[in-house]
C-alpha cells in the first residue's frame, strides 16, 4: 500500500463541500494530516468529523477574495506548518451566463478567486517548499480549461489562465523536488452548477443536469490522489466530455458546430 500521504500535511482549499471535502475524507484514509479551508468554519467542523482520522486534521477559515487575509492566514500557516508537503488549490465559482448579460464585475471576480487567490497562496508556500526540496502543488482546473463552452466565457478563462500558470510554474521548480499537477475534471455531481455565478454575479440557484449526472466527488477525489501518488503532472477525468478535448485538437470545426447547436437548444433559437 503507498504511504505517499502518510504523515504529510496536505492543505486543501474550497474544502466544505463538493470535491474538496471528498480530498479531505480521501487523504485521511490515506494517513494524511489535512488542513481544511473555506469560508464556513460550521461546514469545515462537519467535513471534518466525517474523516477517518478527525484529530489529525485542522481548520483554518480564510477568504479567498480577502487577498490581505491570504498573505496573514499563508503566513500563519507555514509558521506553524513549515514542513507542508502538499497544497490543493480546489476553491473556485463556476459561471452560466451569456457573454451578453454578464456584468463585467463578475468577470472581475471570478478572476479573483479563481485565479488570482490560487497564484497568491501558491506563491505564498512555495518559498518553504522550495526550502525543504519537496512539495507538490496541485490545481483543480476543468476541461473548461481546455476549451469554451456556451455560457461558460468567465469560467473557461479563469481555468485556461489557471493552466497556463502552473505549466510554466512545473517549468521552474521541478529541480527543486517538486511536484506540480493539473486536474481537469469533466461534469462532476457537485454544488458547483446550484452555486454558479448569473449574469448579475447571484448565484444560478438552480440544478444543472450535466453536472447531476456526472462523475462522484467520492471517485474525482481518489483519481486525483492516485494521480499525484504517481507524480502525474496532469488528469483528464470525465465521461464523453472528454472528447471535447481531442475533437478541438483534430477536427476543430466539428466541436464548433456542436457547441453551436448546444448554445442555440439551451435558448431555442433558431
Amino acid at each position: 500500500m503507498s504511504t505517499y500521504f502518510d504523515q504529510k500535511k496536505v492543505w486543501i482549499t474550497g474544502a466544505s463541500s463538493g470535491i474538496g471535502a471528498a480530498l479531505a475524507r480521501e487523504i485521511s484514509s490515506r494517513g494524511g494530516y489535512v488542513i481544511l479551508s473555506a469560508r464556513s468554519k460550521d461546514k469545515l467542523e462537519e467535513v471534518q468529523q466525517s474523516l477517518k482520522q478527525p484529530t489529525q486534521s485542522e481548520i483554518v477559515t480564510i477568504d479567498l477574495m480577502n487577498h490581505e487575509a491570504i498573505t496573514g492566514v499563508t503566513n500563519d500557516v507555514i509558521a506553524r506548518h513549515s514542513d507542508l508537503f502538499m497544497l490543493i488549490n480546489n476553491a473556485g465559482r463556476s459561471q452560466r451566463s451569456k457573454v451578453e448579460e454578464t456584468k463585467y464585475s463578475v468577470y472581475r471576480d471570478l478572476m479573483e478567486l479563481n485565479y488570482f487567490s490560487i497564484v497568491q497562496l501558491t506563491q505564498a508556500v512555495l518559498p518553504a517548499m522550495i526550502q525543504n526540496k519537496s512539495g507538490h502543488v496541485i490545481a483543480i482546473s476543468s476541461i473548461a480549461g481546455k476549451l469554451g463552452a456556451p455560457f461558460r466565457s468567465g469560467y473557461a478563462a479563469s481555468k485556461h489562465a489557471i493552466q497556463g500558470f502552473f505549466d510554466c510554474l512545473r517549468s521552474e521548480v521541478w529541480h527543486h523536488g517538486m511536484k506540480v499537477t493539473i486536474i481537469c475534471p469533466g461534469f462532476v455531481n457537485t454544488p458547483i452548477a446550484h452555486n454558479a455565478a448569473s449574469g448579475s454575479g447571484a448565484s444560478l440557484g438552480t440544478a444543472d443536469p450535466e453536472n447531476a449526472n456526472g462523475m462522484s466527488a467520492e471517485y474525482v477525489a481518489k483519481k486525483i490522489c492516485d494521480a499525484a501518488e504517481r507524480g502525474k503532472e496532469e488528469v483528464v477525468l470525465g465521461g464523453k466530455e472528454v472528447l471535447g478535448i481531442y475533437l478541438k485538437r483534430f477536427f476543430p470545426r466539428l466541436l464548433s458546430r456542436i457547441l453551436k447547436n448546444k448554445s442555440k437548444a439551451a435558448f431555442g433559437e433558431s
